[in-house]
Formats: structure tokens, sequence, C-alpha cells
């Protein structure tokens, strides 16, 4: 647990300090599995990936499916990191409210199928948009955002704090009642090969291994544990007084904790490994495009993680023009990330700009007088990116999707959970006759 909690921390803290793109470093999306469920839809259909989403995620959900189904929900038990923090905050919550600690009920026992309702609600949006509608919300990804994008993910961490207040008093509290990742893996376990087993003749019927476990799993009333709320941890193997009444079985074998932990975190190696070895195994963009599907240039392709210097010779802007059009002073390098120069250098400056810079060199137009400043010309139809879903785009700005296709002139037949950047210069559309269709319905 100690080992993949520094992993990721080690990952989201290079990451926040190099960036992310081809000669960045990944980010923790490109290691949790619930992001290849999210992209799942998107896969099948088109072969490709919801934004933000590498190949890494989808083989990480993948191998977490089969180790599912071999040694049930040990995932959640052993080695998700965000549910050790969790349990890492209850062993001082134990101490803080003693016998009040994790306390269970009928209310507890209801809660539990929020986590059903929470993932049934993202996979529907997510696969219909096209977009990661939980990742404003997600807790997991503020914990790993190591305090930085506060203004980009207000929600995720106002539920994070939540999320850690809360499992002082309730162990686990994430996995318990909201985690959709834990949901899957709860369904999928019940199928899983690897049990707990209590043997009815040596129990003496103490008790301890539900007092003392974070889910308050009936033990007594079966022989084989089938909870779905069963992370396989294993305490209760050892918190167990009496030795081989509680055992660790597959179908035909039986085993140690310590076996049965070191056959899980291996068996997810060996997959990474099989992935990487196949060529597979990609935690973030493989190359720069500056063109769009059509082969036109789009300015909608420049990320954060993008410097001056290689949007100049991408879109074949001189480096001065660049700094003359976007108020940007000579002191910042040319191959300064464009996410860092805010940051670094103590100005006030969106790398949004530099779409809007190149967007209308591409089209002719002369350099704005206003240098530095946001365009405001289409008010909040600004907030229209060409990495925008269609069904984003609506959601966002509240103007129906029917509406737009419309004043585009389009058919029904456009694939609303496709990127508009995709699809609208094949239709001969841009990204401002959007924008103006957003104004006119305003």
């Amino acid at each position: 647990m100690i080992f993949f909690f520094v992993f990721l921390l080690h990952v989201a803290y290079d990451h926040q300090g190099q960036g992310g793109g081809p000669r960045g470093t990944p980010s923790v999306e490109a290691y949790c599995p619930f992001g290849g469920l999210e992209s799942l839809y998107q896969f099948l259909t088109t072969g490709g990936f919801i934004r933000r989403i590498e190949p890494s995620a989808m083989i990480l959900f993948a191998a977490l499916v089969l180790l599912t189904l071999l040694f049930s929900r040990g995932f959640c038990g052993w080695i998700c990191p965000f549910g050790s923090l969790q349990e890492w905050l209850g062993l001082l919550g134990r101490k803080i409210f003693r016998k009040k600690y994790n306390p269970t009920g009928a209310w507890d026992r209801a809660l539990r199928y929020l986590k059903y309702v929470i993932l049934a609600v993202i996979i529907a949006l997510t696969w219909h948009m096209g977009a990661l509608v939980f990742r404003d919300y997600d807790p997991f990804l503020a914990f790993f955002h190591l305090g930085a994008g506060m203004a980009e993910l207000p929600w995720a961490y106002a539920i994070l704090g939540a999320v850690l207040a809360a499992s002082l008093y309730i162990e686990r509290f994430f996995c318990k009642y909201a985690c959709p990742l834990g949901a899957v893996l709860g369904v999928l376990g019940k199928a899983g090969l690897t049990k707990v087993q209590r043997e009815p003749d040596g129990c003496k019927g103490c008790n301890i291994c539900q007092k003392k476990c974070h889910a308050h799993v009936d033990f007594l009333s079966v022989t084989t544990i089938r909870d779905s709320e069963c992370n396989h941890c294993m305490d209760c193997v050892v918190d167990c007084p009496k030795p081989n009444v509680l055992t660790v079985r597959g179908p035909r074998w039986k085993f140690s904790h310590p076996v049965y932990a070191s056959l899980l975190v291996l068996g997810l190696f060996a997959l990474i490994g099989a992935s990487q070895l196949a060529g597979k195994w990609q935690t973030r963009p493989a190359a720069v495009s500056f063109a769009n599907n059509a082969g036109k240039l789009d300015p909608e392709n420049i990320r954060g993680w993008m410097t001056l210097q290689e949007i100049s010779g991408g879109y074949g802007i001189p480096v001065d023009e660049l700094y003359k059009r976007s108020g940007i002073p000579a002191r910042v390098a040319a191959t300064a990330r464009l996410n860092t120069v805010a940051r670094t250098y103590q100005l006030e400056f969106e790398p949004d700009r530099v779409r809007e810079i190149v967007r209308g060199y591409l089209a002719g137009a002369p350099a704005r007088k206003d240098q530095g400043q946001k365009d405001h010309g289409s008010g909040s139809e600004e907030e229209v990116k060409g990495f925008m879903t269609l069904n984003e785009i609506a959601l966002k700005t509240g103007v129906p999707k029917d509406y737009l296709l419309k004043t585009l002139g389009l058919s029904e037949q456009i694939d609303a959970r496709q990127p508009v950047r995709e699809w609208m210069h094949a239709h001969g559309k841009s990204i401002q006759d959007l924008r103006d269709a957003v104004k006119s319905h305003r």
C-alpha cells in the first residue's frame, strides 16, 4: 500500500513540475483504471479514447477485471492509493472516537447503494457526451493535484475535504458510499475465484472478525464470504484468535494471506509488463500534432504543455509575431511551456489566448492593439473550445444541440460525442461558427 501510494505521489509531483505532453511526464489519470471504463464505449466504437485518457488506463482496467475474477476485490484492499489514504486516516480516527468509530446501522447499509447510482450516472453521461464528466468532482484527482488547479477543480477539492474529514469517523468513507470503481469491483468480485472461508467447527463465535472489519461483513451466518463490500484486506484472517478458522481459498487451492497479496501484485506487474513488451503501454501523448483530421492547421490542437517555439514552427508563425500579438514580455523564454508562464514569470497570462492569436494569424487578422488581453468580443461564447464535444457545448452553454446543428446547417448524423474539431472543418465550419450559433441563441 505504501509503495503504490508513494509511486502515485511521485507521478503527481513530477507532472506538476514538468507538465504533460510528449516531452513531459504522465499524469495520475494515466494510471487510473476507472478512466479505462469511462473511455470503453468510445474505444469500442471509434478505436480512440476520451480526451485525457491514455491507453495505459484501458490496459489497467482490463488487467483489473482479470485480477478481480481471480483474486476478487484485492485491488481495493492492497493497492488502491486513495483507499490506503482513507485507511490511514482511520487509524487516527480510532484514537479520536474510540468505540464510536465506524458506526453501522440501517442508514449505513442503505447508503452503500449510493455508489452504484453514482457509477450508473457517470457511465451514462460519459458515454453519451464523450467527455470525463466525473473529473470536476473526483476527490482522487484533486488529492493527486497536490494543491494545484483549485480554480480548475473547485468541486473536486471541496469533495476531497469532505471525504478526508469523514474518513476520520467512518473507515474508508469514500470506498463505502461513493467510489464508482469500487462498485464495479464489488459486482465482479462476487464471481471471483478466491474467497475468505470460515470453518464452523473450529469457530468459537467471538465475532472479532466482524467487529474489526471495516465493512462489518457478516461472518457467522456463512462459511464462504461473498459480500461485495469485502475488499480482501485479510485483516480478519490475522485477527481471528483461532488458527485455520478463517483462510484464503480458491476452487482447488489454499494459501496464506501474504502469498495472496504477492500473487495479486505480481499479477498486476506481469500484465503491465506484457503490455509493454507488446508495445501497447502508453502513458502520455506520442507526438505533437498541429493539423486536424482534414489535414488543416488547427489552433485547437494547441496544448498548455507546448512552447512558443513549438507553436511557431508548427503553424509557421514567427516567434516575434507571437510575442507581439500576445503581449508577452521578451524576458519570457520561447522554450517555456504555456501553462508555466504565469507562475514562473508572475504574469497574468492564459494559454487559451495563444489559440485565439494563432487563429487570427491564420485567418490574416491584424494584431490587436490591446495585446495580452483576452478577447471578449463574443462574450461567454469564448467558453466553446474545439476539444469539446457537441454534447459538452450544449451542456455548458445551455444551447440545445438541435439548435446548434440547425443553425450550422448540419444533419443530426453528426456524432455529438466526438470533439467538434474532428469534424467541423470537413463540413466547412469553424469554431467561430459554433460560437456565433451560441451567441445567436442568447
